[in-house]
């Protein structure tokens, strides 16, 4: 490991991991993070149909699920377990969407709803719309949780500022806890390598991908409502957004004419191209551990 801050040190992957991964990670939560006026569920009824699509081609999964869900909705989160090489963390309790929501009942109470699920505590979390303040690591520590993979190194406008941030993993020193932040292009291209993104910007993330050397270790993510056109998409309030991010969310939920599915086909295949395996983030984690 090496010390560039004193709140932070950046883990060297090389030390633990001799290949480049790739880490699948599917945020399960309500419909479009929670932003409809009325929750929704919609996209947990295709569960099965992305569970057959990662068995047929033998990529593992890490799912950060909404606590509330193994509540409410656990059948359909039993559908998950038809697949073997999978991993359950924590996405918060209620997925609020506000700066403001109060993260040690989401932590806790997202927490005592996976242990009632699973039988065990859960070491991984993620933050709502990659939130998460330096604060907030002590509360995840406190929790027995081991590492948080929340950060987006890049900048949303009214959300976060992360350009400072590394955009490899590290250590929160004073918690103790490993933050996996979201992959992106680069340090110069701060732009996630997520479904969304690609979705956004069409062909030049796809060219990067193909053109360009790819990092060590990548965060892949994706969400239900990226990968299925929903109904619920029509009951989205964007009269409440700003012009921009009207145009964005209807660039992404409304006007969906492409295969989703055969998206995610074509990026696994490139990944492979690229001589990539695939692997949980808990295993990554593991391997760090173990060393440290």
């Amino acid at each position: 490991m090496a010390s560039i801050r004193e709140e932070y040190t950046i883990i060297n992957l090389h030390d633990f991991i001799s290949e480049k991964v790739v880490c699948l990670t599917l945020d399960v939560e309500q419909d479009y993070a929670g932003l409809l006026d009325e929750p929704s569920y919609e996209g947990l009824s295709h569960i099965e149909t992305l569970v057959d699509f990662l068995k047929e081609r033998d990529i593992p999964l890490t799912c950060f699920i909404q606590g509330s869900l193994f509540e409410t909705h656990s059948n359909e989160l039993k559908k998950f377990l038809a697949l073997d090489d999978i991993e359950f963390e924590l996405h918060s309790y209620s997925h609020s969407n506000t700066q403001k929501s109060n993260i040690a009942f989401e932590v806790k109470r997202g927490k005592e709803a996976y242990e009632k699920f699973f039988g065990k505590n859960p070491i991984g979390y993620r933050s709502p719309n990659g939130i998460i303040k330096d604060m907030h690591y002590q509360i995840l520590a406190s929790n027995g949780f081991k590492f948080d993979s929340s950060i987006f190194p890049s900048l949303r406008p009214g959300a976060f500022n992360n350009l400072g941030k590394p955009t490899r993993p590290y250590l929160v020193n004073n918690a103790q806890i490993i933050e996996f932040p979201f992959t992106v292009f680069s340090n110069l291209i701060r732009v996630p390598m997520s479904l969304s993104y690609i979705k956004l910007f069409g062909k030049l993330c796809l060219y990067l991908l193909k053109s360009f050397e790819l990092p060590d270790f990548i965060i892949f993510n994706l969400h239900l409502h990226d990968l299925f056109e929903l109904d619920s998409s029509k009951k989205m309030p964007l009269s409440r957004f700003s012009p921009i991010y009207r145009l964005i969310f209807k660039r992404l939920y409304q006007k969906r004419k492409s295969n989703c599915l055969a998206i995610l086909d074509e990026l696994i295949a490139i990944f492979h191209q690229k001589d990539c395996t695939f692997s949980k983030l808990d295993d990554i984690y593991k391997s760090i551990s173990e060393v440290r």
